[in-house]
């Protein structure tokens, strides 16, 4: 060994965490793929598939803005897919005698990352092919031509990423945001308003010389450790808060924020009740980061979806899995306080935590029903959609609050 460790131990060290990185994916996707997010996923996939192939329908004889629109999800799709570097903050000390020999784990780095954003890719490109068919008016030779070159720009975008990590500056930065964004607007341009053919080239040339400027650094070493492990911390949050939504992360501290603008909702929810847990409750609700900001996000993306879906039926089944999504993420709140012993010292009985509980969630719930109800009738405005979003909804909360949350609360209280 000359400098180092040798390269066979950092192929076994990437291996190692590659593996420790897989089985912690795999334990948290087990959480969040639970019975009922599969129902809810699966028919809320379903509402989706059937309005896109409802308004495929109406693009018969193609659109001026298909190339447009595709232009512009292909650009976002190429984005997907972080390079996972699996570097931890001691490797800043300890792996730095093998710099220069840093290439070979940082090869197998992007090779995992390339495979993880072509499954995207291809994920991405399966939705889009019918709009490709009747919005773009292309053939399935033409498409799957835009697939290789999807394919061949992540990976220079990838080798753009890996290249970034050696001999950081400012100006490499720069060069990087162009390479990353330039090079796929510039491909699918031409292969959407050009012809694929011409569009497969320039992602040809692009994955080339990517290649080629790779391996002009692989072997100088120099690498921006720092960079390295802030970016890598930070893909690693983005999938922490992902999980937090379905269940506690404890590598992820939930943040607190005063918002001070809300304290008259809050003392209009927790009203003059001398139960103190729901004042806990709704104070709790309310600053907590993560809490708060999942209520916020899925009750603006329902109101979203209500915006653009005017079948009516799709439409109350969005509302419907809205507030499930809402109810059913929030449930595990009930226990935020279990492990403070403060909330002991008070001589209050389980059932009127549960019942503190279960007022601030009516609340929370009917809020959400009731914005969604307005945005839907104020969109698609008639007397019998308002009265059959309202009756379903309302049957919803009776059916949610009054029996599924109690059994669920009932549960963790035991």
């Amino acid at each position: 060994m000359e400098n180092g460790m040798p390269m066979t131990d950092l192929n076994r060290l990437f291996a190692h965490r590659l593996s420790r990185h897989i089985g912690f994916l795999l334990k948290y996707l087990r959480l969040v793929f639970t019975d009922h997010f599969v129902i809810a996923l699966f028919f809320f996939c379903g509402a989706l598939g059937y309005a896109y192939q409802s308004g495929l329908k109406t693009l018969i004889n193609g659109v001026w803005w298909g190339p447009a629109l595709t232009l512009f999800v292909l650009t976002l799709t190429s984005q997907l897919g972080r390079l996972a570097t699996l570097i931890e903050p001691a490797d800043t000390v300890f792996l730095l005698p093998a710099e220069t020999k840093m290439h070979a784990y940082l090869r197998h780095a992007r090779n995992y990352s390339f495979l993880m954003g072509s499954l995207m890719q291809g994920a991405v490109w399966l939705v889009l092919l019918p709009f490709l068919a009747q919005g773009d008016q292309l053939s399935f030779t033409a498409a799957l031509l835009i697939l290789i070159s999807q394919l061949l720009v992540k990976f220079s975008v990838i080798n753009g990423h890996v290249r970034q990590a050696m001999l950081q500056t400012r100006q490499r930065r720069v060069q990087q945001l162009l390479w990353s964004w330039g090079v796929p607007v510039v491909t699918f341009t031409v292969a959407l308003w050009v012809t694929p053919w011409l569009g497969l080239v320039l992602a040809v040339v692009s994955a080339g010389w990517s290649q080629y400027q790779l391996g002009q650094h692989w072997q100088k070493g120099q690498l921006a450790w720092h960079q390295l492990v802030n970016d890598e911390a930070a893909r690693m949050m983005t999938l922490y808060r992902f999980f937090n939504l379905f269940t506690d992360v404890p590598q992820l501290a939930s943040q607190v924020h005063r918002r001070r603008y809300l304290d008259p909702v809050w003392r209009l929810m927790s009203g003059k009740s001398r139960n103190p847990y729901r004042l806990l409750f709704t104070r709790g609700l309310g600053r907590d980061g993560d809490a708060f900001g999942l209520v916020i996000r899925l009750t603006v993306i329902g109101m979203l979806l209500l915006v653009f879906i005017h079948n009516q039926w799709l439409s109350l089944l969005i509302m419907l899995l809205a507030v499930y999504l809402i109810g059913f993420q929030l449930l595990p709140f009930y226990r935020q306080y279990e492990g403070n012993v403060f909330t002991h010292l008070y001589p209050i009985s389980v059932q009127s935590r549960l019942q503190a509980f279960r007022h601030v969630l009516t609340i929370i719930l009917t809020g959400t029903a009731l914005a969604l109800v307005v945005v839907d009738v104020v969109v698609n405005w008639s007397w019998q959609r308002l009265g059959i979003d309202s009756l379903a909804l309302a049957l919803e909360l009776v059916i949610f609050i009054g029996w599924y949350s109690q059994l669920r609360l009932k549960k963790m209280a035991s």
